[in-house]
């Protein structure tokens, strides 16, 4: 019987201008986004193509850069009436490729689609996904996912760090935005890769704090929404010139405290500016003079740039998750929107720019 459904998408409806909120009001005729519903059908496959029915969505703020068109975006804009691109999970329901036979579960481009086709030459990115030793498919977008390889750079390729060497263990280091996808992965790996002598980890709110501090001994939470945010940072960490490793993943004021913080020569890594995604004003740099007088080196991070070591990062990721060194299951939060809850996706996305998850932020679509 030939495979027919009817896949429902989100496309972009009117673009945003860089540095501005979405309009997240699907009701209004301006929204930044329109859900359409489209029939697939395997009858439309070309030799090479599969057709899919996506499992989970992954979460991303870097998917903000790819929806916006601006000269200093480091990918492609989305236009109007084409799909929100997102990285998911999915199962194969037809196929017209040996490499991807109908069944498997793949990591792949899915947009925020139900269902999506994807063309012989789209398939670069999508990768077939085993099953051995995975107690969950979503583990391929927490501890095994973009956010937790990009954590194993983080302190590989950027802070320069390796496991094996002494020296690289009972360092300090502050970690913002501590209660998400990749800052929880990096408080896990300081803690029990790099016997971190202590970790400040910076998140919003008791319930944060009081999650990121279950994730290692030596944790120590401050919550920024707290009046007394600024002290609080300052008597956790022991005061000025006592940070090893930075590791940015917000931007903006908590920079620039950040910075005060460091020891001469130290490393900062900067793999997120969440704090200005919708008002650039607020990732105005004031503490350039530390920069200078410590001699601090500030290292920025596309995990884009990495992919060639891809394989090595997993090998390390699936030897700390069987040695217990990272919690496979506290790792995610995880909304369904299957049904008509998909109408529910934006607000989902727009949920990582509000606090609104501890680790990853994964959508759920279709059952598995």
């Amino acid at each position: 019987m030939t495979v027919t459904v009817d896949a429902k998408q989100w496309v972009l409806n009117v673009p945003t201008a860089p540095g501005h909120p979405f309009n997240m009001d699907t009701s209004d005729a301006s929204s930044s986004f329109k859900l359409e519903t489209v029939k697939l059908s395997e009858d439309e496959l070309k030799d090479g193509d599969i057709l899919i029915e996506t499992i989970y969505l992954s979460n991303d703020p870097a998917q903000k850069f790819w929806i916006i068109s601006a000269d200093k975006n480091y990918a492609k804009g989305v236009q109007p009436g084409e799909p929100i691109p997102a990285r998911g999970l999915a199962k194969i329901l037809a196929s017209k490729n040996d490499s991807f036979p109908a069944g498997k579960f793949v990591s792949a481009q899915t947009n925020w689609a139900t269902h999506s086709i994807i063309r012989k030459e789209q398939l670069g990115v999508t990768k077939v996904l085993s099953m051995d030793d995975i107690e969950h498919l979503w583990w391929y977008l927490s501890v095994l996912g973009g956010t937790a390889v990009t954590a194993y750079f983080i302190f590989y390729r950027y802070a320069d760090l390796q496991d094996c060497d002494e020296s690289s263990h009972g360092k300090s280091f502050l970690i913002s935005g501590a209660a998400g996808a990749v800052g929880s992965m990096c408080v896990q790996i300081a803690q029990n890769v790099f016997r971190a002598e202590k970790i400040i980890a910076i998140a919003g709110g008791p319930e944060k704090v009081k999650f990121v501090e279950s994730l290692g001994a030596n944790v120590i939470g401050v919550d920024y929404k707290d009046p007394n945010f600024k002290e609080n940072l300052l008597k956790a960490s022991g005061g000025e010139n006592t940070i090893d490793y930075f590791i940015d993943n917000v931007g903006g004021n908590i920079l620039d405290l950040g910075c005060t913080l460091m020891k001469p020569l130290s490393t900062i890594v900067a793999c997120g500016s969440i704090s200005g995604y919708n008002d650039p004003s607020q990732l105005v740099f004031k503490n350039y003079v530390s920069v200078i007088t410590k001699r601090l080196t500030i290292k920025g991070l596309l995990l884009m740039d990495n992919y060639e070591k891809f394989s090595e990062a997993y090998s390390h990721l699936i030897k700390w998750i069987k040695e217990g060194k990272i919690n496979k299951n506290n790792s995610a939060t995880i909304v369904d929107a299957t049904g008509d809850k998909f109408s529910e996706v934006p607000m989902i996305w727009d949920g990582l720019f509000h606090g609104r998850n501890t680790g990853k932020l994964i959508t759920k679509v279709n059952e598995e």
